[in-house]
């Protein structure tokens, strides 16, 4: 579920956890692309995934392990064109936490140009365990 507060941001119930979008892009993934095939493309995807994830732990993947297996079995359909980026933040920190702030994560999928980023963002995070993928980011002074 998705709500609009007064000052524009959505709200998305995340587990247990209610978290605010703070930036959604939406992008032609395959923009600037001159050759190549569906199978290539899922590599290379996969790989910027996995070289992101290790870096930022707090980024989620939906259907990463579709992607996968995708790679390994040589689909040769294309992923949806669109290429979409959501972060969202929530004032929930952890317990054995002190310091103020507040926690982050970091959303990533395809879709198609006919689905409506905002609804399938919701039903991609209602599941998600929040305590366990979002990172905590302290105020700064």
């Amino acid at each position: 579920m998705s709500q609009t507060r007064q000052d524009g941001l959505r709200g998305y119930q995340v587990g247990s956890v209610h978290a605010e979008l703070r930036e959604l892009t939406v992008s032609d993934d395959r923009e600037g692309m001159l050759e190549g095939t569906p199978h290539l493309h899922r590599r290379f995807r996969l790989m910027g995934f996995e070289k992101a994830m290790a870096a930022r732990p707090h980024l989620y993947v939906h259907d990463l392990d579709r992607l996968r297996a995708d790679v390994e079995g040589r689909v040769e359909e294309w992923l949806p064109r669109e290429a979409v980026r959501a972060r969202l933040t929530s004032s929930w920190t952890p317990e054995n936490i002190a310091e103020f702030g507040h926690t982050e994560l970091s959303v990533t999928w395809f879709q198609t140009a006919a689905q409506n980023p905002f609804a399938y963002l919701a039903t991609i995070v209602r599941p998600l365990d929040w305590p366990s993928l979002a990172r905590f980011v302290p105020f700064e002074d």
